[in-house]
C-alpha cells in the first residue's frame, strides 16, 4: 500500500528529477561499486546482509517517513537517534523496520532502574564490534548515575565512528575492542 501511494504522489506531482525531495525522501536502494546502499536525503547506508527471518512487516505511514528521514539523518551526522512520543505509538517498532530495511540486526534494550553500567557496557562492545543497532526502550528509566556513564560511552563509540573509517580498534573499559561504522544507537 505505502508503495502505491508513493507512486501516486509521484505521478499526481510529475515528480521527474531524482533530487526533487519527494523522490530523495524515500528510502531507496542502489547499486554503488559492487555494493547496495540504501539512501534516503542526503544519507547513504551500506546494505547489512543479515538475514533477520521472514517476520512480519510494519504498516508505513507518512509519520514513519518521517522518523525514516530524521533517523537516516542522524545516522549521516553520526548521532543517535531519539524518536518521542506517547507510549504505544510504535517508536520502537519504526526503529527496528529501518533496521530491518537495512538489513541491519537491532537490538532492543529495555531499560530499567536496576540497570548497572557495567552491563550496558558488556552491551556496547558487542554491538560496536558486530555493527549492530541498539534502541534503548525505555530510556528514561535508568538511574541518572548510569544514565551519565552511558553516555560517556556513546559518546566515546561516536567518536570513533565520526573518523569516517569502516573499521577502529580502541580501548574500551579495559580491554581494546573494534568499532565498526555500521555500528548505531
Amino acid at each position: 500500500m505505502h508503495e502505491r501511494t508513493v507512486i501516486k504522489l509521484l505521478v499526481d506531482r510529475k515528480i521527474s528529477n531524482p533530487f526533487e525531495f519527494e523522490w530523495s525522501s524515500q528510502l531507496r536502494f542502489y547499486i554503488q561499486d559492487d555494493d547496495i546502499v540504501g539512501k534516503c536525503l542526503q544519507t547513504s547506508y551500506p546494505y547489512g546482509y543479515e538475514y533477520l527471518g521472514n517476520t512480519e512487516r510494519l504498516v508505513i505511514t507518512p509519520l514513519t517517513d518521517k522518523c525514516y528521514m530524521t533517523l537516516m539523518g542522524a545516522i549521516k551526522l553520526n548521532l543517535g537517534g531519539s524518536p518521542s512520543g506517547p507510549a504505544g505509538t510504535g517508536k520502537t517498532e519504526t526503529t527496528k523496520d529501518l533496521a530491518k530495511n537495512l538489513a541491519k540486526l537491532c537490538k532492543v534494550f529495555n531499560c530499567g532502574p536496576e540497570m548497572e553500567y557495567t552491563m550496558i557496557g558488556t552491551f556496547f562492545k558487542g554491538l560496536s564490534s558486530s555493527g549492530a543497532w541498539c534502541c534503548f526502550d525505555e530510556f528514561n528509566r535508568i538511574q541518572l548515575e548510569v544514565l551519565s556513564v552511558v553516555a560517556q560511552y556513546m559518546q566515546s563509540l561516536l567518536n570513533e565512528k565520526k573518523k569516517g573509517l569502516k573499521e577502529t580498534m580502541i580501548f574500551f573499559i579495559d580491554s581494546e575492542i573494534k568499532v565498526l561504522s555500521s555500528f548505531s544507537v
